[in-house]
């Protein structure tokens, strides 16, 4: 389900597919070859929502801002997740900005003014935690999340093709209207 919000209606590129299960509210663009899979809700609605292109936002992802639509100044954390990003299952990213060529594990939280550099794995189930820098090309893993090693040339080389993967599988979704 697509919506406005606020008078923010959701910039969703014409080859992006879009589980018909998914929520997207407000101030939430997607770009070229990307994917929000079923269950996924991305939230725009205090501050905006950018998804670069060949990025997949993957089963029951929670996506969300800080920011204030009321009376009162709240700092403006905006969500943004750049190129050939894959977001695992069940993760929770929420006001972080996500380097490009970056996977996100399985269940993994990410909070506001949190960054993860370019090419970063972070771990399933790990926990990024307010205004965490994680460096490019870092291995993060834990409660909270710590540094345990620099990622592989292989691992560098599979982020881009795992994203084009999902890209591909994306594509024969949308042609199902899945």
């Amino acid at each position: 389900m697509i919506h406005s919000f606020e008078g923010k209606t959701p910039r969703i590129h014409e080859s992006a597919y879009i589980a018909k299960n998914a929520t997207i509210i407000g101030n939430v663009h997607i770009g070229v070859h990307s994917s929000v899979w079923p269950g996924a809700v991305l939230r725009g609605d205090f501050s905006s929502i950018t998804i670069g292109k060949y990025t997949s936002i993957q089963d029951n992802c929670v996506i969300h801002v800080e920011g204030s639509i009321f009376n009162f100044s709240y700092p403006e954390h905006p969500a943004v997740i750049k190129d050939y990003c894959t977001v695992g299952h069940g993760a929770v990213l929420h006001g972080c900005t996500i380097g490009d060529r970056a996977l996100i594990g399985a269940n993994a939280v990410i909070f506001n003014n949190a960054v993860i550099g370019e090419g970063s794995i972070v771990g399933t189930g790990c926990v990024i935690p307010d205004n965490k820098e994680i460096p490019p090309r870092s291995v993060v893993v834990g409660v909270p999340g710590r540094i345990v090693r620099d990622i592989t040339e292989k691992e560098w080389e599979q982020s881009k093709t795992h994203a084009e993967l999902y890209a591909e599988l994306a594509t024969k979704y949308k042609d199902l209207q899945v």
